[in-house]
């Protein structure tokens, strides 16, 4: 599950370099809880497609991340924000606000 959530954030980050399909077949399955035949059905399309683009859409998702590393940057901004807001609540708050947390 924890690796689940964290392609989705992985998505929200990257999804403009994805293909149209190619995030709508992500979003149906991850975000709308659709089963791989019930997003292949109205594609005309077999379950083990549907599979495959969601394998290349993860695997993609990974490889930026770890080109561009921005999910781990957030991940760190929030982490200081926090450690931060003790000291100086209103920087911590434009800190969680810009990372969207």
């Amino acid at each position: 599950m924890e690796k689940d959530l964290r392609y989705v954030e992985l998505f929200e980050l990257y999804q403009g370099l994805l293909t149209e399909k190619q995030r709508e077949m992500f979003l149906s399955h991850y975000c709308y809880d659709l089963s791989l035949a019930e997003i292949a059905e109205p594609e005309g399309s077999t379950r083990q497609s549907v599979y495959a683009v969601i394998k290349t859409v993860k695997e993609k998702l990974d490889e930026y991340e770890q080109k561009l590393g921005f999910l781990d940057k957030n991940q760190k901004l929030v982490e200081i924000a926090k450690q931060l807001e003790k000291a100086n609540k209103d920087i911590a708050d434009k800190i969680l606000d810009i990372v969207g947390k």
